[in-house]
């Protein structure tokens, strides 16, 4: 039974993280995901296993794990005591059969759910995917992924109907690279759950591979799948919370169709033959509330780490959240969800819309562009905005200066403004002296976070406009900082600080509108 109380320790060990944990009743539904499972082996012989038998990898989490109302885990391996049959193998590969018995660590640390659907799933053939299968059913937890044994799964718990399935590239498994075939197993459980949840293990593996290319990924010679493409088709079809992993490292968060998706949860408890150095032994528990129809409302990315073989911990440094906050800030800026560096993860309203032609709607906002001299307005909370608008902007510094040069790889002034704005749903022109009418102006005073700083260009005695930048911040008493591009490439400047830019101030400009 889940475990409802509110965990006073843990909160105060992740500075606040937890805050509100508990709601999960009434129209809020909260569901936990982690990454790839792997609790010991005893293939070749038990000396593989962990210590104690590995009855305390989960000791640490298993109050986080229990408090969701849905907990789901990438069972990365068959349950299997002895035997089956050994998968072929030329060299270098794994083998991982965990002892049956070792289901009752993963029901008593609170999982509900497990994917099947992997490479490892099939380590020994039948016997060892029938006696997965059957350990699973006969401890009650749910599970789906192999192709025509566990294709979906439906629950119900506290009057919420699930539907879940689970995908991969590999033998035996339903696969991730057949969208027709996803995309009906999905709308036939949507048409009969509430929230319906998918797995995938995909995409290419190792620390070389964080980022999601949207495109289909070849690794080793296999198709390990197009996960951006996967994503979007299931939820397209009805899916409501997407939960990725495979690659064995965090991945980029993407809030799509108002569903969440995060491709990749990376390794979470793996006492096996896994590397856990550096990225690779970040182990977060992502923690998702949406409501009764699957609609993301917040979430949490509670980070912990893997530094040996004895389970994840509680990672007091948020390494997890920072790594998948600063990969979603450059694989998706705009996706309509901010992740703080200690791991909350809140909805931008207006984020993520889409600009077309000059005089073209802006759709999911509510905002509108009207010609070279509009205002955009009704863009929600741009406060939250212009943060996700910095902290993007951040990701840029270094790239080298071209005049003319619009990105991605080199900037000037105006390109880079309009790159980074155009990132986010917000048309600028790209002349600084065009931009400069494209929003209110205000004294330097005035001007917050996010908000455009334009200057003279080099002749001062003009008031002719010649650059501009972003303001990172502003303490209203001449402490000015922004975020430019000029010949020095992409930095910050302080303008106290800068005597060339402190007398060629023009005007600021707010284009985010509240």
């Amino acid at each position: 039974m889940k475990n409802w109380r509110y965990m006073v320790v843990a909160s105060a060990l992740v500075g606040g993280v937890f805050a509100g944990a508990a709601e999960s009743y009434g129209d809020t539904v909260s569901i936990i995901g982690t990454g790839d499972i792997m609790l010991g082996s005893n293939y070749p012989s038990d000396a593989k296993l962990p210590v104690k038998d590995g009855r305390e990898l989960l000791r640490n989490v298993k109050e986080i794990l229990s408090d969701a109302d849905v907990t789901f885990g990438n069972l990365e391996g068959c349950l299997l005591d002895s035997g089956g049959q050994r998968k072929p193998c030329r060299s270098g590969c794994y083998f991982f059969r965990m002892p049956v018995r070792y289901v009752g660590y993963l029901k008593e640390a609170g999982f509900d759910v497990m994917n099947v659907a992997n490479n490892h799933n099939g380590d020994f053939g039948r016997e060892g995917r029938e006696s997965t299968v059957r350990t699973l059913r006969e401890a009650g937890l749910e599970f789906a992924g192999l192709e025509g044994v566990c294709e979906t799964a439906r629950f119900e718990i506290n009057g919420v109907k699930y539907g879940f399935c689970g995908f991969a590239p590999n033998s035996g498994t339903v696969r991730v690279t057949d969208l027709g075939k996803a995309r009906r197993l999905v709308a036939a459980l949507d048409s009969v759950c509430d929230v319906v949840i998918v797995s995938f293990h995909a995409g290419a593996e190792g620390k070389s591979f964080s980022h999601v290319p949207k495109k289909t990924e070849i690794f080793y010679g296999e198709n390990r799948g197009n996960v951006y493409e996967f994503a979007h088709a299931v939820i397209d079809a009805g899916a409501d919370v997407v939960l990725g992993h495979g690659p064995h490292v965090v991945r980029a968060a993407e809030l799509y169709k108002e569903r969440f998706i995060i491709y990749s949860l990376g390794n979470f408890c793996t006492a096996g033959d896994f590397s856990i150095s550096g990225v690779s032994g970040y182990a977060p528990i992502v923690k998702v509330y949406t409501d009764r129809r699957g609609r993301f409302l917040r979430g949490e990315i509670i980070s912990c780490l893997q530094k040996d073989k004895t389970g994840p911990v509680l990672d007091l440094a948020h390494s997890a959240a920072k790594e998948i906050r600063r990969l979603t800030l450059e694989d998706f800026p705009g996706t309509g969800i901010t992740i703080s560096e200690e791991g909350r993860i809140e909805r931008t309203e207006g984020a993520g819309a889409r600009v077309e032609g000059a005089g073209a709607q802006v759709e999911g906002a509510g905002a509108r562009v009207e010609g070279a001299g509009a205002q955009v307005e009704g863009v929600g909370d741009s406060v939250a905005l212009a943060g996700e608008i910095i902290a993007y902007s951040k990701t840029l510094l270094g790239k080298p200066y071209r005049r003319g040069a619009k990105g991605p790889r080199m900037f000037d002034c105006s390109g880079f403004t309009a790159f980074v704005f155009g990132k986010f749903g917000y048309r600028l022109e790209a002349d600084c002296g065009a931009q400069v009418k494209q929003g209110e102006r205000l004294e330097k005073e005035a001007l917050r976070e996010g908000d455009l700083v334009f200057f003279k260009g080099r002749n001062r005695g003009s008031n002719r406009v010649g650059h501009v930048g972003i303001v990172v911040s502003n303490d209203g008493d001449g402490r000015l900082s922004f975020i430019h591009a000029c010949r020095r490439g992409v930095i910050i400047d302080r303008l106290e600080r800068s005597e060339y830019y402190r007398d060629r101030f023009v005007t600021g400009l707010r284009v985010l509108r509240n």
